[in-house]
């Protein structure tokens, strides 16, 4: 796609691009949740994003094209007007990044031409939004020599998403596709972002995505009620325990505190985020010493957590893990925010064949058609690539 793209921003800008760019999804092994309670998560990046051709200007315009989403044709908007439009569409990212940083101090005054097209699902869990962000905020750092470094860069991001967009999510997709390294996943303590990689050498197993095809925006769904609710708990537990983050406490925890939580649902939140804060410290275990049964365990147990104790899946998400247990997988798990998106399988590599032939078979008898299947690769974070000889 590296040619591809230019080529693309060529018949939009009738120039060569400067640079050219990729910023890939991320998958979550484990964590669901657990990023904006003050909890730990597993993530890595994959080898499906979005591909940018770019070049500065000598004004304060920014304009802006996606081949994927073509009818929109070029959005524009001056440095001088960043306030969040509806029409905007997807570029609200962009000129959210640049308020971010003007609020921050920054001297921006230069825009820029930019053409994109990337092969990550829309709504797959696989945080598209995150590497919109984390792409412009490089092209906007290298042109305006900012020197912000990734994880500067991934604060400023979840900021924009948070205030400007209007998304309570955490650091963690920011985060990795900001500092993601091939061949590892990191295990990031979003409390205090003390981090550390983990192999990931995914070669006798294989991480497999299925995408639901089911979509959802996150300001539109149940992601944020979430967040209150959580907030609503910490409240309720901070009335009788020192802590700044549910996940402060162990699943232990839970038993001395629960009686102080007198609604049922707000019950099955905490019981989640404290053991699923401590399946992530399992998870990473199990990858250092390539423990794969005991992964895909957690990976089952994750989603059963995420399915009947924080209530964010839904019948297409758990038919299909159930199907993927059936064809042979070691583990599966919904991935993303919730209520839409993909699923993410363990998969031997020696079975990699027959777990496609009998998904697809069992998936294809009740849907009437083709499951989309991607296994990914564990990439590197959002930066510049060569693309010329």
């Amino acid at each position: 796609m590296k040619m591809q793209v230019n080529e693309l921003y060529k018949n939009r800008f009738d120039k060569n691009p400067d640079k050219i760019y990729f910023s890939p999804g991320r998958v979550n092994i484990i964590g669901g949740h657990t990023d904006y309670n003050g909890g730990a998560v597993l993530p890595f990046c994959i080898n499906l994003g979005i591909y940018a051709a770019a070049s500065p200007r000598n004004d304060n315009q920014v304009n802006i094209y996606s081949d994927n989403l073509p009818k929109k044709g070029i959005i524009s908007f001056k440095l001088d007007n960043l306030k969040y439009h509806e029409q905007r569409g997807f570029a609200n990212y962009a000129s959210g990044l640049f308020n971010e940083l003007k609020v921050r101090g920054h001297k921006l005054k230069k825009g820029f031409n930019l053409a994109m097209v990337g092969n990550l699902p829309r709504g797959g869990g696989l945080s598209s939004s995150a590497a919109l962000l984390l792409l412009i905020s490089n092209v906007i750092n290298d042109f305006n020599n900012l020197g912000l470094t990734g994880t500067e860069m991934a604060l400023i991001s979840k900021n924009v998403e948070n205030n400007y967009i209007g998304v309570n999510c955490g650091i963690m997709d920011q985060f990795i596709i900001a500092n993601g390294k091939t061949k590892k996943a990191i295990y990031l303590e979003s409390n205090t972002l003390e981090y550390e990689y983990i192999p990931c050498e995914m070669n006798s197993h294989k991480f497999v995505l299925v995408n639901s095809n089911v979509t959802r925006k996150l300001t539109e769904s149940k992601y944020n009620v979430r967040y209150s609710e959580t907030q609503e708990v910490l409240k309720i537990l901070q009335e009788h325990v020192s802590i700044h983050h549910i996940c402060d406490l162990k699943p232990e925890d839970y038993y001395k505190y629960e009686k102080y939580i007198h609604l049922t649902y707000l019950k099955r939140r905490f019981k989640h985020l404290v053991d699923e804060h401590a399946r992530v410290k399992q998870a990473a275990n199990a990858l250092k010493s390539r423990d794969f049964v005991l992964l895909g365990n957690l990976l089952s147990l994750a989603h059963e957590s995420a399915r009947d104790l924080y209530e964010i899946s839904s019948d297409k998400l758990d038919d299909l893990v159930l199907i993927a247990m059936k064809s042979g997988s070691l583990g599966s798990k919904m991935i993303g925010g919730g209520f839409g998106g993909s699923t993410l399988n363990l998969v031997k590599t020696d079975d990699l064949e027959s777990f496609m032939t009998n998904f697809t078979k069992m998936y294809f008898e009740k849907y009437k058609t083709k499951p989309i299947i991607n296994t990914v690769e564990v990439t590197s974070g959002t930066g510049e690539i060569q693309w010329l000889n």
